[in-house]
Order: C-alpha cells, then sequence, then structure tokens
C-alpha cells in the first residue's frame, strides 16, 4: 500500500499535473487567497482552550499567508 501524499504533495501535484496547467497554479493561489482573507476579515477571535486549533493561530496563520500573498500581488499598495 502506498503511503499517503503529504499536504506539501498534494499542492504540488496541483500545481504541476493540473490539464489547467498555468491557470491552475492561478486559481490555486487565489483560492487560498480568498480563504485566508476571509478568516481575516472576520476578526482576531478570542481564544478556545478546548479547541483542537487554537482559533487566534489560525487567524494569524490566515493573515500572514494573505499578507504575502497580497504583497505578491501588488494588492499592498
Amino acid at each position: 500500500m502506498k503511503a499517503p501524499k503529504t499536504n506539501v504533495q498534494k499542492i504540488t501535484h496541483l500545481m504541476t499535473m493540473n490539464p489547467g496547467g498555468p491557470l491552475a497554479q492561478v486559481m490555486i493561489l487565489e483560492a487560498v487567497r480568498q480563504y485566508c482573507s476571509s478568516v481575516v476579515a472576520a476578526g482576531r477571535p478570542a481564544d478556545n482552550p478546548t479547541g483542537i486549533i487554537s482559533a487566534p493561530a489560525w487567524y494569524d496563520t490566515g493573515l500572514a499567508i494573505a499578507s504575502q500573498l497580497d504583497h505578491w500581488a501588488g494588492l499592498d499598495l
């Protein structure tokens, strides 16, 4: 049985082996940017100590990713 792909391998596969070619890459990056922007737009949540994932850490990660993608796209001017 094959080992399951890592998240990095899955994204690499989508970015390189997609019949959409470069268009798929743009779509994937835009989807990530929009999702992270929606996380940030909701505002920084309070911490929930019983949660599996820290909500503030999720927000901070979304902010970092959205900021970097916006910068690369020239949207932070």
